[in-house]
């Protein structure tokens, strides 16, 4: 846990400066097309969580510029408030639709132009104002020497303070959703030392009382982009404990399928509890095989080759239930050996 943390702190740290990317490569971008990504950015966006994948802001995004209507400011305004919009997704979103060989300028000025087409007075001037007060953001932060001797965290809140020196009131709207993330991020390692000898079920109420108190009005728009299998994973780290304690197998699988069926459904979780029973029933013959390959190999240590491998095929067939099965475990034994 304390090492997934990490990566998505780090993932996030990076994600922060991605809307800069575009305006550092001012003079090399011109004959680049702001389709493509580079491979670093392009692991940044894929790993973008629980925000969403960062691949396809625009059509992803739950944009003010549909093509069919766009969003009033107050309701843009409440949207930013409680994460429903990113706003720094759409940025980047509108920024793929200017043309390759735009500079930065005249992609921001193409914006600028679409929102006074767009809107009529007074949306036209607050949703300007956003979005100019935004380009100025970014051309002040380009400019600021960040502090070098600073863990995460400490940096982290320099650039929340130059953020609100900069955007004053509108730092909270561009960049809300994100701190609260970051915020909730840096807390949980810290819930899971404190919690660990709660029980698991007042274990998992008090982690959703703490993301509902760090997230704040994004909850239900954060929680809602989150995928249900994240959800699923960690509830049961939150239920390691318990779920380790339990000795009888079939005891074992009531919890999983308990939990599963919470989180995928009750069809969902009888699939995978099939799949499991496949697994097991599968390692169980494996084991077999392999104690009667021993067995096999120590009393007819004088057959040739060929006389061996065709007598432990059959074997393998004869045990594994099909020569699909004894093939695969072949294939799976030469990977292992192969890795080693």
């Amino acid at each position: 846990m304390d090492f997934k943390k990490i990566i998505l702190i780090i993932v996030l740290f990076l994600v922060l400066f991605l809307s800069l990317l575009y305006f550092l490569k001012q003079n090399d971008s011109n004959t680049s097309s702001k389709n493509s990504l580079s491979p670093e950015e392009q692991m940044v966006s894929d790993r973008i969580s629980p925000l969403g994948n960062g691949e396809g802001f625009w059509d992803e995004a739950i944009s003010p510029f549909r093509e069919d209507k766009t969003k009033p400011y107050l309701e843009l305004l409440e949207d930013l408030k409680s994460g429903k919009v990113n706003f720094v997704w759409e940025v980047w979103a509108l920024r793929r639709k200017c043309k390759p060989d735009f500079t930065p300028d005249q992609c921001n000025a193409t914006i600028l132009a679409y929102i006074d087409a767009e809107y009529d007075s007074p949306d036209r001037e607050k949703v300007k104002d956003l979005f100019i007060s935004y380009f100025r953001y970014e051309e002040e932060y380009r400019k600021w020497e960040q502090p070098t001797d600073l863990n995460f965290v400490e940096l982290y809140e320099k650039i929340k303070a130059k953020r609100r020196e900069i955007l004053s009131d509108k730092a909270e709207l561009i960049f809300g959703m994100e701190e609260s993330q970051v915020s909730f991020l840096e807390g949980t390692n810290n819930f899971l030392k404190q919690t660990t000898n709660l029980s698991a079920d007042l274990r998992v109420k008090q982690f959703e009382d703490f993301k509902k108190k760090t997230y704040g009005n994004y909850y239900d728009s954060l929680v809602s982009r989150e995928d249900k299998f994240d959800h699923y994973q960690m509830e049961m780290s939150l239920r390691d404990k318990e779920y380790a304690s339990i000795a009888d197998p079939k005891e074992k699988e009531k919890y999983l399928f308990k939990i599963e069926s919470k989180y995928f459904g009750k069809e969902k979780a009888e699939a995978l509890a099939n799949e499991r029973k496949k697994e097991t029933k599968l390692w169980e013959s494996v084991s077999t095989y392999e104690s009667k390959e021993k067995e096999f190999l120590r009393e007819n240590a004088n057959l040739s080759a060929v006389d061996k491998e065709k007598k432990l095929k059959e074997l393998r067939i004869q045990i594994l239930g099909s020569e699909e099965e004894a093939d695969a475990y072949i294939r799976r034994k030469n990977i292992e050996e192969a890795s080693k």
